[in-house]
């Protein structure tokens, strides 16, 4: 398998993994659940406890609407170079009426629908959060240039912070991707990032810290200047792939958010544990996808 591939895998495997304590803002009570990875989805692991339970209907191995934003990347990209228009039919298809997600939909998809919906160009909601990256691995394992990157995620994510935090994401996996470390892919983000981005990441980087407590300091919650910065600190101090979503998990909030970007930033050097893929749902399918593009 390719790096690309790893890390495309390693992306959903990650997803899916953390989707048991997906927006649990507790760490504490996700700690004293003892199991962070591959749990079953309960609203009763939430009750009591500062989060939201979204999910549903889904199961242990299931990937999250993070993971399924991805999967429209992948399937736009698979019928050939970044095209708008490809892009809004596949999103249609999944998160429309009728579309083949069934599970929650977030505010940046829906702004989404109604904007392709209206003809708003480009589609993208006028949102900061997280959902703006969850196409990047697919763009970059298809060797998209920087500016069809940046005009893909103006599809999802059409502000002016994305726009600072996205060059970020997008070097440090495009780093990885080309066989760089981490350490080294994480100072390409850093020297990528726009002006209001460079500062927190840097000090992510510097500070050294247990990330479930730097988390709390910078905040758990969507918005890309929490979201970032955080999975930058997490992936400085993670040991490898495995390391790095176990600790992602436990330090709550948008934890899946964070997987896509953590999951293929490891995943390319670091394939995920066979075990983990095992327990994958639609990994054959999702393979098949991945088998496509790359």
């Amino acid at each position: 398998m390719t790096r690309t591939t790893n890390a495309l895998m390693g992306a959903f495997i990650a997803d899916a993994a953390t989707l048991g304590v997906h927006w649990l803002y507790d760490p504490d009570r996700i700690a004293a659940l003892g199991q962070a990875l591959w749990r079953e989805p309960d609203a009763e692991d939430f009750e009591g406890a500062k989060g939201v339970f979204v999910h549903h209907g889904k199961r242990s191995g299931d990937i999250s609407h993070y993971g399924a934003q991805m999967r429209v990347m992948i399937r736009t990209l698979a019928r050939g170079p970044f095209d708008a228009a490809l892009y809004h039919e596949e999103f249609g298809a999944a998160f429309g009426p009728g579309g083949w997600w069934h599970g929650y939909i977030d505010k940046a998809t829906k702004g989404t629908l109604a904007n392709i919906a209206s003809g708003t160009t480009p589609t993208g909601a006028n949102d900061d959060q997280i959902p703006a990256l969850s196409g990047l691995p697919a763009l970059l394992a298809a060797g998209a240039a920087p500016d069809t990157c940046v005009k893909a995620i103006a599809q999802i994510s059409n502000h002016e912070t994305t726009a600072a935090y996205a060059p970020a994401a997008t070097e440090a996996l495009r780093a990885v991707f080309t066989g760089a470390s981490i350490a080294d892919a994480l100072t390409k983000g850093i020297e990528a990032a726009g002006p209001t981005a460079r500062d927190p990441l840097t000090a992510a980087l510097a500070s050294n810290a247990d990330p479930v407590a730097y988390a709390g300091e910078v905040g758990r919650a969507c918005p890309l200047p929490q979201t970032l910065p955080v999975a930058f600190c997490i992936a400085a101090t993670a040991r490898g792939y495995s390391d790095a979503i176990e600790i992602n998990a436990r330090v709550g909030g948008d934890n899946c958010g964070r997987a896509i970007f953590l999951g293929a930033l490891f995943g390319a050097g670091d394939p995920p544990p066979p075990l983990w893929a095992a327990r994958l749902r639609e990994g054959r399918a999702l393979a098949a996808g991945i088998d496509a593009l790359v």
